[in-house]
């Protein structure tokens, strides 16, 4: 048996020079911060490099003893070397510096990284067999895989392309996908990439036995807006699509779509159907400022089923510091219910601006019908109008039939990154069907947005109007045409521009000529400054002088729209007087 004896001077003795060693070499067991970088390369490579470092994920704590720290240094070099490979960097060089600053006890790790040669696919083979190879969505993702022959071998890609695939197998019914092969070879010798990618897609499922469960419609209008039968082949957006249609109709207050790929048969997948219906009546108010309105404010309520057949009505009272009026219509969903309709509608509304004193009421029946982007309606609309323009009053009846066509595209319509709108309307009147004086007329009006650089916006607006008819003094303010305002020509006042009468009171015209040019440019996600030039003017015909309004704005994003906030000069006017426009809304 061996014995060691320590006697207690001696155990002492070793303490006291331990604690000694231990003061005089704080960088041996004591905890410092600690600073990282890493120089040399940049974007995904860097951000991939910094994730992979353990020394650099740790370097915000602050009880790292400091042979914990050497051996984190000593460890960084593989693990860049194994960070950089999936971007096709095999052959960096490496350089790295660890010190500590005694003043401020700061451990620096610096590590200077050259990755050096990347390799390059000297091949790419991408087969696609099964029904999905006849697919031309399956198709356009293979064409346009994300990487090809002569680019970098770039691993995060490769499986990109891969997972474009997959996900476009399951949005579109093709649930037996494989990849019956999906490998890369690397030659590191020859320092080059081969890919080969087969894939089997299989057979495409389709939608199966369709139920709905619904107490409140006409199962034959619900069908209308489930555009899907047994037999059609299975998509996502299918599904998608009947969900958001059935929500914008708004008769259900919860529509839940099951349809479950692995309840198939035969790979035909059941789809069942269960709405709730919402509450039958819906209240509304709404209030807002605007330099051309002042303060105005909106009352409404709709009734959404009527009967099995779908038919809603809505009541609505607006109001401002000019404008008051009453609607009422009555709505009969037709053909595609999303957006064919017909419509019984009539109201009144009292107008009184600078420039005239309107009273119009109105009957009306429309029949509205999409094809594609392009909204049709064909109207027929009964008006009496009483007016007054500089002292001048007078009285019209017209019957009016008219068509309006609106075009509409667009990422978004509350903020648009790029997207216009075109409204064009056509209408008549003939003294032979019952109206007080013959006219036609044609109003159109466009917005085009289009993004600049990456997040700068800009927007050009035009309108443009004509007028046929014999007697201009029997026209009823309404049917005029004047400019000026937040949406016309900034740096003037509503409805303040257009031909004068010997008195030099406007007195409207029967031309429009409007244009603008916008140019956007964001400040922070919320806040954006803009640049703009106007330039136009009611007219008696189009060779009449125009109006020209420059300014500067700002606006504000917010859900239901920009608030925009303007300062226009009237560039056309002695001494250039200034104005302040407000306005609210979406950007189409």
């Amino acid at each position: 048996m061996f014995r060691f004896n320590v006697s207690r001077r001696q155990s002492t003795r070793r303490f006291a020079v331990g604690l000694l060693l231990l003061l005089l070499a704080p960088n041996a067991l004591r905890a410092a911060t600690l600073d990282v970088t890493v120089d040399g390369i940049e974007g995904w490579a860097q951000d991939n490099v910094l994730a992979a470092l353990t020394i650099y994920q740790e370097r915000s704590r602050t009880d790292l003893p400091a042979p914990r720290i050497r051996r984190l240094h000593a460890a960084a070099v593989e693990e860049i070397r194994t960070a950089l490979q999936p971007f096709g960097y095999y052959r960096p060089t490496i350089d790295t510096a660890l010190d500590f600053d005694q003043a401020e006890e700061r451990w620096n790790a610096r590590y200077t990284v050259d990755p050096g040669p990347v390799v390059r696919i000297a091949s790419i083979d991408v087969n696609l067999t099964g029904d999905g190879a006849t697919d031309p969505t399956f198709r356009a993702l293979v064409d346009r895989f994300p990487i090809g022959r002569g680019d970098p071998m770039n691993q995060a890609m490769y499986e990109q392309g891969k997972s474009r695939i997959q996900s476009q197998a399951t949005e579109r019914g093709y649930f037996d996908l494989r990849l019956t092969r999906h490998e890369v070879r690397l030659d590191l010798e020859a320092y080059r990439a081969e890919i080969y990618l087969d894939i089997e897609t299989g057979a495409r499922y389709r939608f199966g036995e369709i139920t709905i469960e619904q107490d409140l419609l006409d199962p034959e209008l619900i069908e209308r807006y489930v555009r899907i039968g047994p037999g059609t082949p299975y998509s996502t957006q299918a599904l998608l699509d009947i969900q958001n249609a059935l929500t914008a109709s708004n008769y259900f207050s919860e529509i839940n779509i099951d349809a479950d790929p692995q309840h198939a048969i035969d790979r035909a997948i059941p789809v069942s159907i269960r709405l709730t219906r919402r509450p039958q009546n819906k209240y509304s108010f709404g209030a807002g400022y605007g330099t051309d309105t002042g303060p105005r404010a909106k009352i409404g309520w709709e009734r959404y089923y009527l009967n099995p057949q779908g038919h809603h009505t809505r009541v609505e009272a607006r109001g401002s510091s000019i404008e008051r009026s009453l609607t009422a219509g009555y709505f009969i969903p037709i053909r595609n219910p999303q957006t064919d309709q017909l419509a019984f509608t009539g109201g009144f509304e009292e107008t009184e601006t600078d420039t005239a004193i309107s009273n119009t009421r109105r009957l009306a029946a429309s029949r509205t019908t999409a094809r594609g982007r392009l909204l049709e309606t064909f109207s027929l609309t009964h008006q009496l109008d009483k007016f007054e323009i500089s002292g001048q009053s007078g009285t019209t009846t017209l019957v009016l039939p008219g068509v309006n066509w609106t075009y509409y595209w667009g990422d978004n319509r509350i903020y648009t990154r790029s997207g216009a709108r075109a409204v064009l309307d056509v209408r008549g009147a003939a003294e032979t069907f019952g109206s007080d004086v013959s006219m036609r007329q044609a109003r159109f009006q466009s917005r085009a947005i289009f993004p600049v650089a990456s997040a700068g916006r800009l927007i050009a607006r035009m309108e443009v109007g004509r007028t046929n008819i014999k007697d201009f003094t029997q026209l009823p303010a309404s049917l005029r045409f004047f400019a000026g305002g937040d949406q016309s020509v900034r740096g003037y006042a509503y409805n303040t521009l257009g031909p004068l009468d010997a008195q030099g009171k406007v007195i409207g015209g029967p031309e429009l000529l409007v244009g603008s040019i916008e140019y956007e440019h964001p400040l922070s996600s919320k806040w954006s400054a803009a640049i703009f030039f106007d330039e136009g003017n009611a007219l008696n015909n189009f060779a009449d002088p125009l109006k020209k309004g420059a300014g500067i704005g700002v606006r504000w994003r917010t859900p239901i729209g920009q608030i925009r906030v303007d300062v226009a000069e009237a560039l056309s006017e002695p001494g250039r007087p200034r104005r302040f426009h407000l306005s609210i809304g979406p950007d189409l």
